[in-house]
C-alpha cells in the first residue's frame, strides 16, 4: 500500500470516529427547532449523544479502534487541534438554510468546547478579521482551499461557551445568533418542519423545498422530505416521508423504493438469512400525493450484517492491495517491468497499459468486457 494511499484511508478512519466515537456522555436531548429560523426551508440535525448510545455505532467504533489501532494516538492529537475531545464533548450539530443554496448554509454546532484555544487559534488563520453584531464577536477568515485551491470565505460566532455558528456571509451569523437569542423568530408549532422528534435519532433531514439541481431523480419531483434514522431499544429505524408533486410521482417514488427491495433480496437470495430479514423489515406505503418508508430491524441483527460486509470489504482491498503489489501513482514511482524510475516516456508507463485505447480497452483504465460475460 503506497503511503499517500495509507494516509487517505487513515484520514477517513479519523473523520469516521471524530462523527461515532463513544465515550461517557449525558442523556441525549431531541432537536430544539428553536435554533431554526421560522424562514427556513430546510433543516438537519446529528444527535452525537444519541450516535454514542446507538448498539450499532458503538460496535462500529470498538471494530475500528481494535482494527486501528493508530486511532486512538490520532484522536489525541485532533482533540489538542480542536480544543475539544468530540468523543464525548461534541454534543450535536444542525444545518438549515434560508433557500436551497448549500453555500448560504447555517452551521450551529454544540460542544464543550475550549473557548480561549479556539479564538486565539482563528485569530492565526489567513485574512483572518473580527466584526461586532451586538455582544457578539464575529470572526471572518479565509478557509484554506482542497489541494491549494482558493479557499473560502468563512464567518463564526461563539453565542455561549458551548454553542458556535458558522456560515459563509457574516449577516447570516448574525441572523442565526438572533434567533438563537430570542430575537427573531424560530420554528412554530405550526410549521412544516416541526413535529416530534423520535426518541433514539441520531439523523433528522426536513425540507419544504428541493433543490432544483439535485441529481437524485425521485427529489426532482418532490416538494419536500421528512427523514429520521436511529436507534432505541435495542431496534434500529429508518423513516421517511416525500411529499411529491402528484400521485402519480408519489407511486413512482414507492415503485422506485420496493425496485430497490427486490434487487437487494435478488444479490443475497437465501444465501444470507440476516441480510435477508433486514431486507424484508422495509415498508412501503402511498396516499395520495405521499409516498412513505418505514424500516425496523434489531440492531444485533443489523451489527451482524454491518460486520460480515465490512470484513468482505476490508478483504477485497487486501487482494486489491497484494494484486498490484503496493503500486504508486504517477510515471516512474512504479518501479515494476520495464519500469526505470523517472525513465518512461511520457504516457508510455508499462503499468498504465491495462485497458488502453489502444489494445481494445477503455479511456478510463477499465478491461474491455467480452462477449462471454453477458
Amino acid at each position: 500500500m503506497t503511503m499517500t494511499t495509507s494516509m487517505t484511508r487513515a484520514r477517513l478512519a479519523v473523520a469516521f470516529a471524530l462523527l461515532v466515537a463513544t465515550a461517557s456522555v449525558a442523556s441525549a436531548e431531541p432537536l430544539d427547532l428553536g435554533r431554526v429560523p421560522a424562514k427556513a426551508v430546510w433543516m438537519m440535525h446529528a444527535d452525537m449523544d444519541a450516535a454514542r448510545e446507538s448498539t450499532v455505532v458503538k460496535r462500529m467504533y470498538e471494530r475500528a479502534i481494535k482494527k486501528h489501532p493508530q486511532l486512538e494516538t490520532m484522536l489525541g492529537m485532533g482533540t489538542k487541534m480542536m480544543g475539544m475531545d468530540p468523543r464525548k464533548d461534541l454534543i450535536d450539530v444542525t444545518a438549515y438554510g434560508l433557500d436551497t443554496d448549500k453555500k448560504n448554509a447555517v452551521l450551529v454546532v454544540r460542544g464543550n468546547v475550549n473557548r480561549e484555544f479556539l479564538e486565539k487559534m482563528v485569530e492565526k488563520a489567513r485574512d483572518h478579521k473580527t466584526m461586532k453584531h451586538r455582544d457578539y464577536t464575529l470572526h471572518q477568515w479565509t478557509h484554506k482551499g482542497w489541494k491549494g485551491g482558493e479557499g473560502k470565505t468563512v464567518v463564526g460566532a461563539f453565542f455561549k461557551d458551548d454553542v458556535m455558528v458558522f456560515a459563509r456571509s457574516a449577516d447570516r451569523v448574525e441572523m442565526a445568533l438572533d434567533v438563537l437569542a430570542g430575537e427573531a423568530e424560530s420554528v412554530g408549532d405550526d410549521s412544516p418542519l416541526a413535529g416530534r422528534t423520535r426518541p433514539g435519532s441520531i439523523l433528522v433531514a426536513r425540507a419544504v423545498a428541493i433543490d432544483p439541481d439535485t441529481k437524485c431523480p425521485v427529489l426532482r419531483q418532490g416538494r419536500g422530505y421528512r427523514v429520521a434514522m436511529g436507534g432505541s431499544d435495542g431496534m434500529s429505524f429508518y423513516r421517511a416521508r416525500l411529499e411529491m408533486d402528484s400521485d402519480e410521482a408519489a407511486r413512482q417514488a414507492e415503485a422506485v423504493t420496493e425496485g430497490i427491495v427486490a434487487l437487494g433480496k435478488l444479490r443475497f437470495g437465501d444465501d444470507n438469512k440476516k441480510m435477508m430479514q433486514l431486507i424484508d423489515g422495509v415498508e412501503t406505503m402511498t396516499s395520495g400525493s405521499t409516498s412513505s418508508i418505514a424500516w425496523d430491524a434489531k440492531a444485533d441483527d443489523v451489527w451482524t450484517v454491518a460486520e460480515k460486509l465490512a470484513e468482505k470489504m476490508e478483504a477485497k482491498l487486501a487482494a486489491r492491495r497484494q494484486q498490484w503489489g503496493g503500486r504508486k501513482s504517477g510515471c516512474g514511482d512504479c518501479e515494476q517491468e520495464g519500469c526505470e524510475k523517472g525513465n518512461c516516456e511520457k504516457g508510455k508507463c508499462p503499468m498504465d497499459k491495462q485497458g488502453s485505447a489502444e489494445d481494445g480497452g477503455q479511456e478510463d483504465g477499465r478491461r474491455p468486457f467480452r462477449d462471454d460475460e453477458f
